[in-house]
């Protein structure tokens, strides 16, 4: 008996020897770093398990601590995916990113701003899945103008169903002269070989991150302690230096 006692101590212990959170692409490089801050500070392991939903979302709903999704309507898939697992009441906003375009260091087509995507000839690649369905519409038509988003759907070449596709997509045609993305994303695609435009007033979008703790990472004091560190003040230097908007 004393033996089983025993084991059943160290399978607990062991079950909660490290804190396991799934999310998207999108803020797993800001996370990732958070999280090593954290395991210095504290001694607990934090594994970040990121990329396209299908990828973890099995896994994730065995063992999973926290999930992260890249906005509200992301979290809001991840709900329904996992209803026994995460609840509404639980979820943390966390920083904000804002919208914009990454074009190519030489520029060819001379894009300044968001607006010059509505010029005829340019190529355009926009992100149609995710967490930025809808993120072009949203854009071209925050003033309300119609035309402005007839002219973008002329120009939009290729709809890519993730960001790690339309990064892939971005490095391999040259023929696509400008991406609808995410500021962040400038760090994936290279910064040297390529510049991010920020969209003005008139067009950019927020949307900001979300985590949420699982039933099971409830159970576990250092998942809560680990979602409060990746809010915390201290952490803001990392969100702003990965693109993010400091809170």
């Amino acid at each position: 008996m004393k033996k089983i006692l025993c084991l059943s101590l160290f399978a607990a212990i062991a079950l909660n020897a490290e804190i396991l959170v799934y999310g998207p692409g999108g803020p797993a490089p800001v996370l990732k770093k958070i999280a090593t801050k954290f395991e210095e500070k504290t001694g607990e392991k934090v594994t970040i398990v990121a990329g396209p939903t299908s990828k973890w979302i099995d896994k994730a709903k065995k063992d999973a601590d926290i999930i992260f999704s890249g906005n509200t309507s992301m979290m809001d898939g991840f709900i329904k995916a996992l209803p026994e697992q995460i609840k509404v009441d639980d979820i943390e906003v966390l920083n904000a990113r804002a919208s914009g375009v990454i074009v190519r260091s030489d520029n060819p087509k001379n894009i300044k701003t968001f607006k010059d995507l509505f010029k005829e000839g340019v190529n355009v690649m926009v992100v149609d899945g995710a967490g930025q369905v809808g993120l072009y519409e949203d854009m071209a038509l925050k003033t309300g103008s119609v035309e402005n988003l007839e002219k973008l759907r002329k120009n939009i070449k290729v709809y890519a169903k993730n960001s790690k596709a339309a990064v892939d997509e971005w490095k391999t045609n040259q023929n696509i002269d400008a991406l609808i993305i995410w500021t962040h994303w400038i760090k994936a695609v290279g910064e040297k070989e390529n510049k991010f435009i920020q969209a003005d007033k008139n067009f950019v979008i927020y949307r900001a991150a979300e985590m949420v703790p699982t039933t099971k990472g409830l159970k576990n004091s250092n998942v809560t302690k680990f979602i409060e560190f990746v809010k915390s003040k201290d952490m803001q230097k990392i969100w702003r230096e990965e693109g993010w908007i400091k809170r």
